[in-house]
């Protein structure tokens, strides 16, 4: 019984050191870029804040409606800009990392089907320390209609 009692103690203990970690790191607005007509890719965005004493980093993300999800940034390239594949995203301690359309995002790669505004999807988002982060994600349409008629031009 003693060692029972000492197997779970270690359990809890463990379970509670891991909390700090799993608290540290919250998502806000995330949503996916409703599809582009014949376009195989997917795009999602949102925000990273880590209120943690320590950096975190995220090294993948998974969802069932896409094949792979890769974090992807633009960078500039002479003249041009284009996309290219991150094999990790570090959310500084105490900060907050924005994933937007023309920055770092993440790509869903070879869609099940299109996304459509108004359905959700899962999303898993993975760290290094082996802990994830589940989100239902929306899908909002491609041009903001919230920019609509305030002097912006795209």
């Amino acid at each position: 019984m003693a060692r029972f009692l000492t197997l779970c103690g270690a359990g809890l203990l463990t379970v509670f050191a891991l909390q700090p970690a799993l608290a540290s790191v919250e998502v806000e607005n995330f949503w996916l870029r409703e599809s582009i007509p014949g376009q195989p890719n997917g795009a999602g965005f949102g925000k990273f804040v880590n209120s943690g004493s320590d950096d975190r980093v995220l090294v993948g993300a998974s969802s069932t409606i896409a094949e792979d999800v890769e974090i992807h940034r633009h960078v500039r390239d002479g003249e041009q800009m284009r996309m290219e594949a991150m094999d990790a995203l570090v959310i500084p301690a105490g900060e907050e990392v924005v994933l937007q359309p023309g920055g770092y995002h993440l790509m869903l790669m070879q869609l099940q089907r299109p996304l459509v505004v108004g359905e959700e999807h899962d999303l898993v988002l993975i760290f290094s320390d082996g802990t994830t982060i589940e989100v239902k994600v929306p899908v909002k349409s491609l041009v903001d209609s919230s920019s609509r008629g305030h002097g912006h031009r795209h």
